[in-house]
């Protein structure tokens, strides 16, 4: 049986740390797992982009997951924020909103540009400190001046605020780090060590180090100054970390002792509520809805009514059960405004037969549903073409069922807006999509930052094509 750790990581990147982590989620749990981690802190910067995907890949590994984001203040500074409880879920998700309030991209094609790096105001942190663990950030860029951090420890009290050490084995190293223990000594509060891991394996170090380089747009000779001097900052060992900190030993301690206080699992604690969810009404409405199309669409002498009816009675009360029906009223309402969108939009301007195109179309496993058909979620009747319902709801159904609605531009461009104004900008959001690299571009990049001849890298990318879609 494996003894309690003296050290847990508070302080890793993942790839989702995008040009800084090297390495994926699942990578960094089954790297904790196999040297001994029984928890693990992911604090990607700025974003919780990566955090189901280590909740789900530690679960898997048999480490617990941990979740934060190191954020940056409108300074330059940085703060490892970690999650205590859904309420610190939920004020870390509504600072990371506020710091990228200003980095939207403005405008399209060769006019697009996009405004500031993500910033959080230091007072903005400090109205959302409930259910937050605040850490004082890293080495390099780290909140070190006494003022600031009595300030932070005045908002998240004493037993939310650390001070954190680092050591990556730079001049000062040691220094730095008995100046800020005398500091949290003056400020009545904890230090803990961090590692401020960027890799977990010394092979991905390389290509941190290339990754710097490209996101400073230079190659790795110019950008040395930039980079890491060494592999201090590779996930390794609990037992090398208490040796690399063992004149802190209490800052060793610390992190176990911390890591037992952060308790948000987020696979389980979310406890998502869609619009509609407290609607008493919602089952009478959405059935009403429903039969009132039914007389529609199988009129009486129609041979696939009783069927038709059958199989409406029968999901409708699968959809009760379940506490589903003010969620299938939320599509239909979104798809009733992208009618009244289409109908503003086209009436304007475009042709006839643009005119007489839906506003939007449902895709996939929903097509299969006649309550999803009845209430013009689907264009298929899967009466007529015999689709079996399958697993897009059921009585074991452990998700939502996934209905996917497609919108042309013209009216995607109106409808997004009205969409966010009708839930309120709390309750209704864009999500991210994240472009990957592929063999052609990496390898033009990592030429770039090699300093290769353009030819020679254009040669090598052009014949890559056997290597995966590019």
């Amino acid at each position: 049986m494996r003894s309690r750790p003296d050290y847990v990581e508070l302080h890793c990147h993942s790839a989702f740390s995008f040009l800084d982590g090297t390495a994926l989620p699942h990578e960094l749990a089954e790297a904790a797992e196999r040297l001994g981690h029984t928890a693990l802190a992911l604090t990607d910067h700025d974003s919780v982009s990566g955090s189901m995907e280590h909740a789900q890949a530690a679960e898997d590994g048999g480490v617990r997951a941990i979740h934060g984001a190191e954020v940056t203040l409108d300074d330059g500074r940085h703060l490892t924020l970690l999650v205590r409880d859904r309420r610190g879920w939920r004020n870390l998700c509504r600072v990371l909103t506020e710091a990228h309030a200003r980095t939207r991209v403005y405008g399209e094609g060769r006019t697009a540009r996009r405004s500031e790096r993500p910033a959080l105001a230091l007072a903005t942190l400090l109205d959302h400190a409930e259910g937050l663990v605040c850490l004082s950030g890293c080495a390099r860029r780290g909140v070190h001046d006494e003022p600031t951090l009595r300030r932070l420890r005045d908002a998240f009290g004493p037993g939310a605020l650390r001070v954190e050490l680092q050591r990556p084995f730079e001049r000062d190293d040691r220094a730095r780090n008995r100046r800020l223990e005398a500091l949290a000594r003056r400020l009545g509060v904890a230090t803990v060590a961090t590692g401020d891991v960027h890799a977990h394996t010394p092979a991905r170090a390389r290509l941190q180090d290339a990754f710097v380089a490209i996101r400073e747009h230079t190659t790795l000779d110019a950008s040395e100054p930039l980079r890491r001097a060494n592999h201090a900052h590779v996930l390794t060992t609990p037992a090398a970390m208490a040796a690399r900190f063992a004149d802190h030993p209490e800052a060793v301690a610390e992190t176990a002792r911390l890591a037992e206080t952060l308790e948000f699992d987020l696979t389980r604690d979310l406890g998502y509520r869609y619009p509609g969810e407290e609607d008493e009404t919602a089952d009478l409405t959405l059935a009403t809805i429903c039969f009132d199309f039914l007389e529609q669409r199988y009129p009486r002498d129609s041979s696939r009514r009783a069927r038709a009816r059958a199989r409406l009675e029968d999901e409708l009360r699968v959809i009760r059960g379940l506490g589903l029906s003010g969620f299938f009223l939320l599509h239909h309402e979104i798809l009733e405004m992208a009618r009244d969108v289409a109908t503003e939009v086209r009436g304007r301007t475009g042709s006839a037969a643009r005119r007489a195109l839906p506003p939007g179309r449902g895709r996939g496993s929903s097509v299969s549903s006649i309550v999803c058909h009845l209430t013009g979620l689907s264009h298929v009747d899967p009466i007529e073409h015999e689709l079996e319902l399958g697993s897009f709801h059921s009585e074991d159904l452990t998700s939502l069922p996934d209905i996917d609605l497609d919108f042309p531009r013209d009216v995607r461009a109106v409808l997004i807006p009205r969409v966010h104004e009708r839930y309120g900008k709390d309750r209704a959001a864009l999500v991210a999509a994240f472009p990957t690299f592929k063999a052609r571009g990496s390898i033009r990049e990592l030429g770039k930052v090699l300093g290769l001849p353009p030819g020679e890298i254009e040669r090598v990318a052009r014949g890559s094509e056997m290597w995966g879609k590019n």
